[in-house]
């Protein structure tokens, strides 16, 4: 199959897997387009071409949505590509729309994604933008004070009360789709830096400050975007993962691990040696609160410091398992 026609199968694919929503979205009053897996635009409303300032036709055209109009959160690129794969529903706050006929006029946007999956793989998504700008320019004021709210000043990750909400607000998500499998599937991740009371007695605090960011920075490269991660108290982290069993999410806490083990932490010429000890659990969906998942991967991380620190440990439910024995380096 050629190129060409690999496109129209493509996009036939999620044309055909939005049929179910068409009849509700045309009552809409928001923008909304569905691409498929490489950001190719296979619908759009009329509100979506007012929004963006282009036609419909035009948008049809693209090489990818980008062209129309490009996302940035938190100071970051939100990829067409990347936001397809979202294993589940996900809903973007705070989020600039950049649209690339009128650049000078940045738009303040919401938007909510539905992915479209066919044997457990994801072929496109259904995005909704809906266009918060009069309301942010009549906010502006307080928009400070809003992030402040959510972010945890030191490290620029969501703090704990944020991560909270998220969470629960994730799980009523998925529980309102039965029939979403694998994407009805959510971990949570507990991470500790190891003695660091210790680093902060022999170093300094200033030192410590330096050690929480450089990990923060890493947690942020080491997930997806699609993760949330917060800092829940002192050296304490969170982590959301949707879409991700426990065995999923504890390679991608070894993954981390590993990582903060082989990093330089070098402050002001001093290295500091730093590792992580980290405990998973995966979200038992529609039997237990949110809360309840937490205490699990607290659990399974006190029993990786238990075991030596420097690992990762699975609570899954019953027992507490292992995944990698210390390191001889730490």
């Amino acid at each position: 199959m050629d190129d060409s026609s690999k496109n129209l199968a493509e996009v036939s694919e999620v044309t055909e897997a939005f049929k179910q929503f068409e009849h509700f979205c045309k009552a809409m009053l928001d923008g909304w387009v569905v691409v498929d897996t490489e950001g190719r635009v296979v619908k759009c409303n009329q509100f979506f071409s007012n929004l963006s300032g282009s036609k419909t036709k035009t948008i049809l055209k693209a090489n990818s949505l980008s062209e129309i109009i490009t996302f940035e959160l938190a100071g970051k690129m939100l990829e067409i590509k990347d936001m397809v794969q979202s294993p589940a529903p996900t809903r973007y706050d705070e989020v600039i729309g950049n649209i690339s006929s009128k650049p000078e006029r940045p738009l303040h946007v919401i938007i909510g994604l539905y992915p479209f999956t066919q044997n457990g793989t994801n072929i496109g998504a259904f995005i909704l933008v809906r266009d918060v700008t009069a309301e942010a320019s009549l906010q502006g004021k307080y928009k400070d004070k809003a992030t402040q709210s959510i972010t945890d000043a030191l490290t620029g990750l969501f703090n704990r009360n944020y991560f909270t909400q998220y969470l629960e607000s994730q799980i009523k998500t998925l529980e309102a789709f039965p029939d979403e499998e694998p994407q009805k599937q959510m971990s949570v991740i507990m991470m500790d830096i190891d003695f660091f009371k210790k680093i902060n007695d022999k170093f300094g605090h200033a030192a410590g400050d330096h050690v929480l960011k450089h990990t923060s920075d890493l947690m942020k490269n080491c997930f997806r975007k699609t993760d949330v991660v917060a800092r829940y108290g002192g050296e304490e982290f969170l982590a959301i993962l949707l879409g991700t069993d426990s065995g999923g999410a504890a390679i991608a806490a070894d993954k981390l691990r590993a990582s903060i083990e082989s990093y330089t932490f070098n402050f002001e010429g001093t290295i500091i040696p730093v590792t992580i000890s980290i405990g998973v659990a995966q979200i038992n969906l529609g039997n237990e609160t949110g809360e309840q998942a937490v205490n699990r991967a607290d659990l399974a991380l006190y029993q990786s410091k238990h075991n030596g620190r420097n690992q990762v440990s699975i609570h899954d439910g019953q027992v507490i398992v292992p995944l990698r024995i210390k390191s001889s380096a730490a």
